[in-house]
């Protein structure tokens, strides 16, 4: 067990928001923020660096619909290490068409990952993915759901072995399959 009395010498927050702003969208809001806690070395010039906001970088997201089609993407990185950070700022435009679906995490790293982008919007977008279905979701599910409207929700097969409580085998996946034996798709 690692002692109480450790110093910590980084942090890393990670916020994500959803809001409704009509038409069957949201607006997802993602920060990162890395803070270094103490004074560290360059690895390239010798230099040094006194403790402070390392990252601290803003990804916005606007996804429509129940497939959860991304509209448009927007990136602020208001505090970098280096100037060659702010030429990633535009990397993460492919998104716009996309659905974030199964494979979502796979499609990110084989076409915005590596020399093609920053690993720390990567690493933002990737923890935004399931906030913007859960988000999606607390909107939907802020107005009662009948089992008719079940089907202007997004697939909630997404949810299947994504953690224990939704294993395949799992009593709340037979209970929602179920449930979606009463209706018949439109």
């Amino acid at each position: 067990m690692v002692s109480n009395t450790s110093e910590k010498i980084h942090t890393r927050s990670i916020n994500i928001s959803t809001y409704d702003i009509g038409d069957d969208t949201v607006l997802v809001e993602g920060t990162l923020r890395d803070e270094r806690l103490r004074t560290t070395y360059s690895l390239t010039a010798g230099e040094t660096f006194p403790p402070g906001v390392i990252h601290n970088l803003k990804i916005r997201l606007l996804v429509r619909g129940k497939d959860l089609v991304v509209q448009d993407v927007d990136v602020d990185m208001i505090d970098v290490p280096s100037d060659e950070c702010i030429k990633t700022r535009e990397s993460l435009k492919p998104l716009v068409g996309h659905r974030i679906a199964p494979g979502f995490t796979s499609w990110v790293k084989d076409t915005l990952g590596g020399p093609r982008g920053c690993t720390h919007l990567n690493a933002l977008l990737l923890a935004m993915a399931p906030a913007v279905v859960q988000g999606y979701w607390a909107l939907k599910a802020s107005k009662p759901i009948s089992i008719e409207s079940m089907w202007d929700l997004p697939d909630p097969s997404y949810l299947i072995d994504t953690c224990w409580v939704w294993r395949k085998d799992g009593p709340l996946v037979k209970k929602m399959a179920d449930t979606l034996k009463k209706t018949t798709k439109r």
